[in-house]
C-alpha cells in the first residue's frame, strides 16, 4: 500500500528520463516519493493518486512552453488545482517555466540565437521568505535555453543570478527556480558536462541545502 503522505516527483522529460535525479532524492531524504511521467502517460494517474500526495516536485524537460505540447496544459492545470489546495510545489527549470507561464508570466529565450546556458550559477536570495534568508547564496547547476522574463501578478522574484531565478507565489505554497537543485552526479556529468569536481560538489551540496529548506519549512 502506498504511503498516504508521499511526494510526487513529476518527470516531464522528452529525451532521457531523470530517474537518476529521482533516485538521488529518494536516497538523500528519508521520505516517500512516487515517480510520474506525464509526457508519456498523461496526468490521469496523478489525478487518481492526488488524495495520497502531500507535495510535488516538478523536474526539467527538453520541451519548451513556447512550443506547447498537449500535455503541458493538462499538467499545468492539474498542478494549479493542487496548489490551490495548499499542497506545496517545488518546480525546477522547465517546471519553473511551466508554472510561471500558467500564472501569467512571459517565458523567452535567454539568448536571441537560442544558445543554452550550462554550468553552475550563484543565485542569491534577495528578500526573506519562509526559512530562506536575504543574502543567502546557492551555487546551483543550470542547463537551460529559456527563462522567465516577466512575472505574472501573483508571483514575486526572491532570488537572482539571472532575473527571476527564484520565484514564489504571493499567497500559495509554490517555490520555483530556473536552476537544478536536484541535479544528480549523472546529470552533472552527462547533461552539463563542463563541471569540474569542485563545481559539481558545490552544486550538489547547495542543491541539497536548497531542497532541505523547502521540506523543512512545510514539514514534509
Amino acid at each position: 500500500m502506498k504511503d498516504p503522505h508521499m511526494i510526487a516527483f513529476i518527470d516531464p522529460f522528452l529525451k532521457s528520463p531523470a530517474a537518476h535525479c529521482f533516485n538521488d532524492l529518494a536516497a538523500t531524504y528519508n521520505k516517500s516519493f512516487a515517480y510520474y511521467m506525464p509526457d508519456k502517460f498523461g496526468v490521469e494517474t496523478l489525478k487518481e493518486d492526488a488524495p495520497r500526495i502531500k507535495a510535488y516536485f516538478v523536474a526539467g524537460s527538453a520541451s519548451n512552453v513556447t512550443e506547447p505540447l498537449d500535455w503541458h496544459d493538462d499538467l499545468a492545470k492539474f498542478l494549479l488545482m493542487e496548489l490551490k489546495q495548499n499542497k506545496p510545489i517545488l518546480a525546477v527549470c522547465f517546471g519553473h517555466q511551466l508554472l510561471c507561464h500558467a500564472l501569467g508570466s512571459v517565458v523567452q529565450n535567454v539568448h536571441d540565437n537560442g544558445d543554452k546556458i550550462t554550468g553552475t550559477r550563484k543565485i542569491t536570495v534577495t528578500e526573506d521568505f519562509w526559512n530562506y534568508k536575504k543574502g543567502t547564496s546557492f551555487t546551483l547547476p543550470v542547463s537551460h535555453k529559456q527563462m522567465v522574463k516577466k512575472l505574472g501578478p501573483d508571483l514575486v522574484s526572491v532570488g537572482q543570478g539571472l532575473e527571476n531565478d527564484i520565484v514564489i507565489h504571493k499567497t500559495l505554497p509554490l517555490l520555483s527556480t530556473q536552476a537544478h537543485p536536484e541535479a544528480s552526479t549523472f546529470f552533472c556529468r552527462q547533461e552539463i558536462k563542463i563541471l569540474g569536481p569542485v563545481d559539481e560538489k558545490a552544486g550538489r551540496i547547495d542543491g541539497q541545502r536548497f531542497i532541505h529548506l523547502f521540506f523543512q519549512h512545510f514539514e514534509i
